[in-house]
């Protein structure tokens, strides 16, 4: 595997070298060979970074393509590269493939295709914060704007953008060209003080590095936008900064540009009225004529050699030179029409091709919204079954639940004052009248008819105030401590964070509890005992209930036979809990049995936690 890795490299290295010197000299080939070698022996199942070699690859192959001018092959190997960088999640190179498929859209003049793509790429560039890449293919879009009638308000907006760009990039060719771009849009609209006003504005930065060969390009703009003003000394004061600046750098200055600078200074010259330097310059011009393959040049040469003619007193010259002036022109014309024509047969193929893709789309999605709609139907007809049956279920089950609560809440009612209390009560009351102890039994009937009151009231409601519960808490127990001789001391602590008004619990919930600590713990002591009951709080949702005695313990209890007393007790707090299950709210019980250092029992603590 080491050694393929290494012939890859090396025929990588060869084709690089085979891409960078030989476009000039017929060394594509190789390169084109030596790559599509390297694709085929590339494994089939490629991880991330042979995926990415693959991609590479299949640029390269699609840039010499596209300088071959094959453009169908060079998107072929572009669309594979973007098939590879979408598969393997690598935006760059996503980008890239989209640049090589706009281009060869570009280059065929399929204007609207490259609008696309190019603009697609651009996103992609965006979303990489590649500033470079953006103005790059800005310059693009404007460009294709600029071919396209009609859309001079995009060419110029994007043509601003590459300007903005390459400013803030700090990249002084791109530059030029964006400025160039800016300035050509507003001359070309009749705006030269525009033109001049970005023109002056790139120029403010590029002649801080005055070896910048671009700047000759900004020069003749400059002259150009002085030339619309009829103001000849200046165009040509930037004409000739325009030469000097492109004497600087002659290896770097094509025969064209050479020639269109050349052009502008005779047309200036002539109309300056410097006829001899005119001459001597279009004499320079017509020698390099053999070397002009773009006939614009030709057709400007031949219109300022006839107005020379015509100036000089020379009217056959200038009647031939206008000859050859009209024929240059309908040269030109004719290639513009041919061009013009082509491009408007390509619209209307890809016009045609979108409008059959548009019908075969809307077909499919009438289609698709027939489907949509018939399970729609169907899902619609199968969630009103389901929401009948759940809606069914739903309220058998509330029923059925509201039902129990009612009977519980009638057995937890039946178990609070059930007829051996009543009894109980009403015995001690009498025996206190008996005995004359009127105070104690118009208290005992006091505290006994407001438990009943406070019972009956609170049967009412699912929930009541933790204030309530624990009144009525409080008259159960006084009730049990005058029957029993104040043998019983009770105590209820509630934390200070507890507002007793404000919480609500369902109804007695601890008096179940209570009556056990005092039947079952601290009756079977002679002396009685003490009972305490403490809230806590120790979540803002959980209520925290501690009931302790100091009576005999769970084990001795169960030795005292005390039969209704036992039942009593499961009965009450069976009903407590299946209450609270009823309703949700699942509390948590907890029994603690209290021993002291010889393991005999000291009492019982219940902790009980009720969610809020």
């Amino acid at each position: 595997m080491q050694q393929v890795f290494s012939g890859w490299t090396w025929r990588l290295a060869w084709a690089a070298l085979f891409v960078c010197v030989g476009t000039s000299i017929g060394a594509q080939q190789p390169a084109l060979d030596s790559l599509l070698l390297i694709l085929k022996e590339l494994p089939t199942t490629p991880d991330t970074a042979s995926l990415h070699r693959q991609i590479e690859i299949n640029q390269r192959i699609s840039t010499i393509y596209s300088t071959r001018k094959e453009y169908g092959k060079s998107r072929l190997y572009a669309r594979a590269a973007l098939g590879l960088s979408t598969q393997s999640h690598y935006p760059r190179g996503q980008a890239q493939a989209l640049n090589n498929i706009a281009f060869a859209h570009n280059f065929e003049g399929r204007y609207p295709e490259a609008l696309d793509t190019f603009l697609l790429s651009y996103s992609q560039w965006e979303a990489l914060r590649d500033t470079g890449k953006m103005a790059y293919t800005a310059t693009s879009i404007s460009n294709i704007y600029g071919e396209m009638a009609g859309q001079t308000d995009l060419e110029l907006q994007y043509a601003r953008r590459c300007m903005e760009l390459t400013e803030r990039a700090n990249r002084l060719h791109g530059l030029c060209a964006c400025t160039n771009l800016v300035g050509d849009i507003f001359d070309r609209l009749g705006q030269p003080d525009s033109a001049a006003l970005y023109l002056r504005r790139g120029l403010q930065l590029l002649e801080k590095k005055p070896d910048l060969p671009g700047l000759a390009t900004l020069y003749l703009m400059m002259a150009r936008t002085e030339a619309r003003k009829k103001n000849y000394p200046r165009e040509l004061a930037w004409l000739l900064k325009a030469r000097q600046t492109q004497e600087h750098y002659p290896e770097g200055v094509t025969t064209t540009e050479s020639a269109n600078n050349q052009l502008s200074l005779a047309n200036c010259y002539l109309h300056l009225g410097d006829l001899a330097r005119a001459a001597d310059i279009l004499q320079q011009v017509k020698n390099m004529l053999p070397t002009l393959a773009d006939l614009t040049y030709h057709d400007r040469l031949y219109e300022h050699l006839s107005r020379l003619a015509e100036l000089q007193n020379r009217p056959a010259d200038a009647l031939r030179y206008f000859r050859l002036h009209i024929a240059a022109r309908d040269s030109i014309n004719n290639e513009q029409n041919t061009r013009r024509i082509t491009q408007i047969q390509m619209k209307h193929d890809f016009a045609q091709k979108e409008a059959v893709a548009q019908a075969g789309q809307q077909q499919e999605l009438a289609l698709r919204d027939a489907r949509s709609r018939q399970q729609r139907w169907i899902f619609g007809l199968l969630l009103l079954g389901t929401l009948f049956a759940s809606g069914f279920v739903f309220y058998t089950y509330r029923q059925r639940q509201q039902r129990r609560r009612t009977e519980l809440e009638l057995a937890n009612l039946r178990a609070q004052i059930n007829p051996h209390f009543i009894f109980n009560c009403l015995n001690s009351i009498y025996r206190y009248t008996r005995e004359r102890d009127t105070d104690t039994a118009a208290k005992y009937l006091q505290k006994f008819s407001s438990l009943l009151r406070l019972v009956l009231e609170n049967s009412r409601s699912e929930k009541i105030t933790l204030a309530r519960d624990l009144d009525a808490l409080q008259l159960y127990v006084d009730i049990e401590a005058l029957r029993f001789k104040e043998k019983l001391r009770f105590s209820l602590e509630v934390a200070p964070d507890i507002d007793p008004t404000f919480l609500q619990i369902p109804g007695m919930l601890l008096q179940p509890h209570v009556e056990n600590a005092i039947w079952h713990g601290l009756m079977h002591r002679p002396e009685g005992g003490q009972l305490r009951v403490r809230l806590t709080l120790p979540t803002e949702t959980l209520l925290r209930v501690e009931i302790e005695d100091n009576g005999v313990g769970r084990a001795t209890a169960a030795d005292i036979q005390s039969k209704s007393a036992l039942t009593k007790k499961s009965l009450g707090q069976k009903i407590t809990a299946e209450r609270l299950r009823a309703t949700g709210k699942l509390a948590s019980v907890e029994t603690i049995d209290l021993m002291d250092e010889h393991g005999q029992g000291t009492g019982t603590r219940v902790v009980l936690e009720i969610p809020l």
